[in-house]
């Protein structure tokens, strides 16, 4: 792991140790519940969080008050982003209210509506811990080097120090043109250990660049690749392992809540839930009922560790399905983005982004591609090549069958598509709807 590393880990520890080891402990206990989903210690530790959450809730919160008598989970209401900031002061827990302890998260609201939130002492720790777990079950060890490609502001960046003791290189994303991509590499190929944390549509734009020179398979001793917050498609992950031969694995969390889940590093599409830390249900779209095994629906979480502010059937606005996987524990079979970035066929039935994905994948001549749905019966595609698109009545009708064959579909042709403030890319969009 090299002295510095090490010697980074093990202070880490040290201090959280003379602090009485609270993500130590929490570490631990993530580790077994989730590792022993089935023991009745790991039951009966799931199902005491939830139930000491409701009854906290009930007894210290405004909003949650007239619940006093409700006895169990379903009886609650579903919010969502739009309900905690119009009761944002009802929501605090008087226990916790003038604790100066509290963590501030906000969301950026570049996909859905901005919402700041606190989280007391015991929730921030957990989240820690759920960090450093997920990171080493995707090959990360704390203390090796981290590259973290983001959109790094003056509110955000960290010290020199801390990125120092962190290990951590910040790599904007803002201007990821040849000559960063450049340097990147260059960084990449060092000799040292690293991992790298990146929105999808950045590892793309790596993967893209190295086809275009032309690259061999890299040496960059790297033991993890966890891509974030936006969907990883299939030509990113063959290319991740055909030039880095490191599996990527795709993480789901949000900044409301923390990690929700993530993809095993030994293969397949499916994303291990954080059962440790929260619960979940996928509810159908129009009614607070929950859907049938293997049918999209929305994503409804239930924090189990923040007091401050309880968030009790939270609609996080995204869509996944859920199926027990060989071992009888649910796992989250897809995971699909928002609702309101839902495609519809002309019948108005919902048709899965990662179709449109998949389909995309076979045009390897388009370096970047956004999927528009306009009107009722009417798409656009915004393609971005470097040479001349000559399939696009093979891709018209392509997609014709899958989104009706009185579909319209357009083309059009740009030179980039634009970064959202947050730094992510919008591949698949609903004007429509929106409107």
């Amino acid at each position: 792991m090299g002295f510095l590393n090490t010697f980074r880990n093990k202070t880490f520890w040290f201090i959280d140790f003379l602090k009485g080891g609270p993500i130590r402990s929490h570490y631990r206990e993530i580790k077994f519940i989730l590792e022993n989903y089935h023991s009745e210690k790991s039951v009966k530790l799931r199902e005491g969080y939830l139930s000491n959450l409701l009854n906290h809730a009930v007894s210290t919160t405004p909003f949650y008050k007239p619940y006093q008598n409700t006895v169990s989970l379903t009886g609650f209401p579903v919010i969502n982003k739009s309900i905690v900031k119009n009761n944002f002061e009802s929501f605090k827990s008087l226990s916790y209210n003038k604790n100066k302890n509290n963590f501030k998260v906000a969301t950026s609201g570049s996909t859905g509506t901005p919402l700041k939130l606190y989280q007391d002492k015991n929730k921030h720790n957990r989240n820690f811990a759920d960090t450093i777990y997920f990171a080493e079950k995707a090959g990360y060890k704390l203390g090796t080097q981290l590259i973290y490609m983001r959109v790094w502001t003056p509110r955000n960046k960290k010290s020199p120090f801390l990125a120092w003791m962190q290990n951590i290189k910040m790599q904007d994303i803002l201007n990821l043109n040849d000559e960063e991509l450049a340097k990147l590499i260059k960084t990449l190929t060092s000799n040292n250990k690293k991992g790298i944390i990146s929105y999808a549509s950045s590892l793309e734009t790596i993967c893209k660049y190295l086809d275009k020179i032309e690259s061999d398979p890299l040496d960059c001793n790297l033991n993890s690749i966890i891509s974030n917050a936006e969907h990883l498609n299939e030509y990113t992950k063959t290319a991740i392992q055909k030039y880095f031969k490191t599996p990527v694995v795709s993480r789901y969390s949000n900044n409301e809540n923390g990690i929700l889940s993530q993809q095993n590093i030994h293969g397949g599409d499916e994303f291990d839930i954080n059962w440790a830390s929260y619960f979940i249900e996928i509810l159908k779209f129009e009614e607070d009922t929950p859907v049938k095994p293997g049918e999209l629906g929305r994503v409804i979480v239930t924090d189990l560790f923040n007091y401050c502010m309880p968030l009790i059937r939270y609609d996080t606005g995204d869509i996944a399905c859920i199926e027990n996987n060989s071992d009888n524990i649910p796992v989250f079979k897809s995971v699909e983005g928002r609702k309101l970035d839902l495609i519809y066929n002309t019948n108005g039935e919902i048709i899965s982004s990662l179709i449109i994905g998949s389909l995309m994948a076979k045009y390897s001549d388009l370096n970047q591609f956004q999927f528009i749905q306009v009107g009722k019966k009417d798409y656009v595609f915004k393609l971005n090549t470097t040479q001349e698109f000559n399939e696009e009545s093979q891709l018209k009708s392509t997609f014709k069958e899958h989104l009706g064959k009185d579909s319209n579909i357009n083309i059009e042709y740009i030179e980039e598509i634009p970064l959202l403030a947050s730094g992510k890319r919008k591949l698949v969009v609903n004007d429509y709807i929106k409107n």
